[in-house]
């Protein structure tokens, strides 16, 4: 326990030294040359194009797994290529856009056997003015460095250590554009576990469950599955149409008391503008190309016993639109708080505007970026049902 403590406390002092320090640069990135490493990865595919436009002298994206001659306009090479020709190039910079578990230790090695400077992409998307998630990323930093103090006091809300963590190491992040610093949670365990061992929730028998951002419905059949198909409702809203065409028969076969909405989630009925990509990123924007209606979940619903929220920077409003829900139902919820920098403060105050003595914890799922930090809240202590839906 005291090696714990000393640990949260030292990672607390390095966040706020990283909140003072000079915003991280890397030195001559336009100038330098530049490889991009494992440059097809999830983050390679989102920002490897822009970063190779923006750098003047991009000389090759490296991949094992792709066999095209060139990626994002230039050349590609393999891990072999990149060790036998990188010392052609002195003083150059390696941008590392790895994931998963063995990507970040391959770049590494690359790196460590050629002498070639590493700096993770989130560097370069920060110079380049690039976006994180709805915010470009020194927007993300700035904000987050604004209410440093009111992050740092959610430290003592939480119920366990790791939560305490993982806030450390997300706030190290967006502070250092260093995606070392993140504590990572297991994406089988997002939003509840199927499973009996786990680091979120367990579902009971008897829960009304409602999935706000069901996108094509795989958290739906995810319940389904934990459940074992024994619930007493669900109600599922997604208001993008291409994404409600296949929720609406997520499963081959009827669903008792299945409610899917083709609508928004919001405080009040409206009407939005709505960019719709049949995927998981479609979201409301003022320009949006559609029209959707939005909904209030008080107006909705009378019982509710497990939400879970990933609507792509709308939590807090549909919480506002929920406030009666949970003061009367007071169910278990797990909420996604990454899109924008305050969404976790933001969510946080409106729990603590609704219902009293509730418990939080924290997770960064697929913890590689920004992306999959849910705040998971409860009545009760630990990941157990409460007894009535137990």
């Amino acid at each position: 326990m005291t090696d714990m403590k000393e640990r949260i406390e030292s990672l607390k002092a390095q966040v706020l030294r990283a909140a003072v320090a000079p915003e991280p640069v890397i030195d001559g990135m336009t100038e330098r040359s530049v490889f991009l490493m494992a440059a097809t990865s999830e983050l390679g595919v989102m920002h490897g194009k822009r970063i190779a436009e923006n750098c003047g002298r991009v000389v090759a994206a490296i991949t094992d797994v792709s066999g095209d001659a060139t990626i994002y306009g230039v050349p590609r090479w393999t891990s072999e290529d990149f060790l036998r020709r990188a010392k052609q190039y002195p003083g150059a910079i390696a941008l590392d856009f790895s994931a998963g578990l063995n990507g970040p230790g391959w770049v590494a090695m690359l790196c460590e056997q050629t002498g070639v400077e590493r700096r993770d992409c989130v560097m370069a998307q920060a110079q380049l003015g690039l976006i994180a998630v709805y915010e470009d990323v020194r927007t993300y930093r700035r904000r987050t460095t604004e209410r440093l103090d009111d992050f740092l006091k959610l430290v003592d809300r939480f119920d366990d250590d790791f939560s305490k963590l993982t806030l450390f190491g997300n706030l190290l992040f967006r502070l250092t554009y260093d995606r070392s610093h993140l504590v990572r949670s297991s994406p089988a365990d997002e939003y509840f576990s199927g499973w009996g061992d786990a680091s979120t929730f367990h579902l009971g028998s008897r829960e009304h469950f409602v999935d706000c951002g069901a996108y094509q419905g795989p958290i739906v059949k995810k319940f389904l599955g934990a459940t074992g198909y024994r619930y007493e409702s669900i109600t599922a809203y997604e208001p993008d149409r291409l994404n409600f065409e296949k929720l609406r028969n997520v499963v081959p076969h009827p669903l008792h008391d299945y409610h899917p909405v083709n609508k928004a989630v919001s405080s009040q009925r409206e009407t939005l503008r709505f960019v719709e990509t049949g995927t998981m990123s479609s979201h409301v924007v003022t320009d949006g190309g559609v029209a959707v209606e939005t909904i209030c979940l008080d107006d909705e619903l009378d019982k509710l016993t497990f939400l879970k929220m990933d609507i792509e920077g709308f939590e807090t409003d549909a919480l506002k639109g929920a406030q009666r829900l949970l003061r009367s139902q007071r169910p278990r919820a797990a909420v996604c708080v990454y899109h924008y920098a305050h969404c976790l403060l933001r969510v946080m105050e409106q729990f603590d505007a609704a219902v009293e003595d509730y418990h939080f914890r924290l997770r960064q799922h697929l913890g590689g970026y920004y992306y999959d930090l849910v705040l998971y809240a409860s009545p009760v202590v630990g990941m157990e049902p409460p007894a009535q839906v137990a």
